[in-house]
């Protein structure tokens, strides 16, 4: 069995990966309730990419620091999977929260989801890894579980209570936060296993195909 560490650059670099979407998504979204319903869609579908985007951005960036002593690459189809879940469960999110009465309620909805879609990106990504095998305990899951329902109904509570710039930024921090924490907490209780026959058969992506892409 593996085990992992980090280079601390990347580590750095994949936490402000994950500012930067939040603001972006969540900027992009000020008044936009005051907007045509045509248009508040199409800001809607940006900040979707935005933030699902960067929540892949954000883990894939942490991969890329990751140092294992065996080389390890990506099936292409489910880390491409990965990034369109993480957008479209938060662009769901997005949408209650721009086409529904803004209660407490659709607050913490749209919250679960955009926890439910760090996680589930996060999982199917892992699982696109090729030529290693994740091990995950129950621990590290239980944990990143709840740090990802807690953390994100934490972020759009910030950013949706009040829509002032001040929010948008504490919306920022709480996002980048949630999205951040989850992934190494998950990692944290994450090893490897070597694959027995370490023959891959069809496309796969390297380290540094990947670090083209998410760039």
């Amino acid at each position: 069995m593996f085990d992992h560490s980090h280079n601390h650059w990347l580590v750095f670099a994949s936490f402000l990966v994950a500012m930067m979407a939040g603001f972006t998504g969540l900027s992009l979204l000020k008044g936009a309730s005051e907007l045509t319903s045509r248009i508040r869609k199409a800001r809607i579908a940006l900040a979707a990419v935005a933030m699902g985007g960067g929540i892949w951005s954000m883990h894939f960036v942490a991969m890329l620091g990751m140092q294992l002593p065996t080389p390890f690459f990506y099936d292409p189809l489910t880390t491409m999977a990965s990034a369109l879940v993480a957008i479209l469960v938060v662009g769901l999110a997005l949408l209650i929260l721009h086409f529904k009465a803004r209660t407490n309620q659709t607050i913490i909805a749209s919250g679960l989801l955009v926890g439910t879609g760090i996680l589930v990106m996060h999982y199917l990504g892992m699982s696109g890894i090729r030529l290693v095998t994740p091990v995950y305990s129950a621990v590290g899951i239980g944990i990143s579980v709840v740090a990802s329902v807690c953390l994100s109904v934490a972020a759009i509570l910030l950013a949706y209570r009040s829509r002032t710039h001040r929010n948008i930024v504490l919306g920022t921090v709480g996002f980048g936060i949630a999205v951040f924490a989850v992934h190494f907490f998950a990692m944290a209780g994450t090893h490897f296993l070597p694959v027995p026959d370490p023959a891959a058969d069809g496309l796969l992506i390297s380290n540094e195909a990947l670090a083209i892409g998410v760039a």
